[in-house]
């Protein structure tokens, strides 16, 4: 599963070149222009990948493209969502992993199976059956509910950001029954943006400059919010300081 948010207000979105009094507004980082228009430039598909998670009714398709982007459309319910394009010159190739296990949901599923045992075992006395009965449904259903949850809980996320942003801009989230296959892909993605690295120059100025419109775009469509924006592009800029 991809996470994107809501698409800001263009009208609410400050000029790049020029945010206030911090050392944003002495660097020129150009018009948007200069860098390509991933709806456009992207045309050779490379690779494609389906990735389902049965256990959050999700799906996010995946389309790699030999221009060095990728194209993401989320799947809720059944129902595709807005897609969305990345840049992968501008993407960091090693991702973070997240592997959560609910062990306690876990334990209380443990528990109430127990229950439920224990209940069935009590079956065998007539005198009890009156009783036992509904403990042993109560008791089953609470087994599964807490299983189910346990489970929905339990994940290994996979989250992409932006080079020198730290711009988280794709999680894929990965449940039991779906962590084989989103593993599988996970290599394919780190690869293409390998690839798409190669062709970036020697000139380093530039190139945080065009990572710094890339943000702006981004936040623009709606994959970074505007405090996200802030943060990831002051990142960058203290980059400069570093060339300095």
């Amino acid at each position: 599963m991809a996470t994107r948010l809501k698409a800001a207000n263009p009208a609410a979105i400050p000029p790049p070149s020029i945010a206030d009094d911090s050392r944003s507004e002495h660097i020129y980082i150009g018009s948007e222009d200069l860098n390509p228009n991933p709806a456009t430039a992207a045309r050779t598909i490379s690779a494609a990948a389906a990735l389902s998670n049965a256990v959050r009714r999700t799906r996010t398709d995946v389309t790699l493209y030999e221009e060095g982007f990728v194209k993401v459309t989320e799947h809720r319910g059944g129902k595709p969502g807005d897609s969305f394009r990345l840049d992968l010159h501008y993407l960091d190739p090693v991702p973070t992993l997240e592997r959560v296990i609910a062990v306690r949901g876990f334990y209380v599923a443990l528990g109430c199976g127990a229950v439920a045992g224990i209940a069935a075992f009590l079956l065998r006395f007539e005198m009890l059956r009156v009783a036992t009965v509904p403990l042993l449904a109560v008791a089953a259903l609470a087994t599964l509910i807490a299983l189910f949850v346990a489970i929905y809980r339990s994940y290994e996320k996979t989250v992409f950001s932006t080079i020198h942003g730290r711009a988280p801009v794709l999680q894929l989230v990965a449940n039991l029954g779906s962590i084989k296959k989103f593993r599988a892909f996970v290599p394919t993605l780190s690869r293409a943006i390998e690839t798409a690295h190669e062709g970036i120059g020697e000139d380093t100025s530039a190139y945080l400059r065009a990572e710094m419109r890339e943000h702006y775009r981004l936040r623009g469509d709606g994959v970074l919010s505007n405090d996200g924006c802030a943060e990831s592009t002051g990142r960058i800029l203290a980059q400069f300081d570093i060339q300095i």
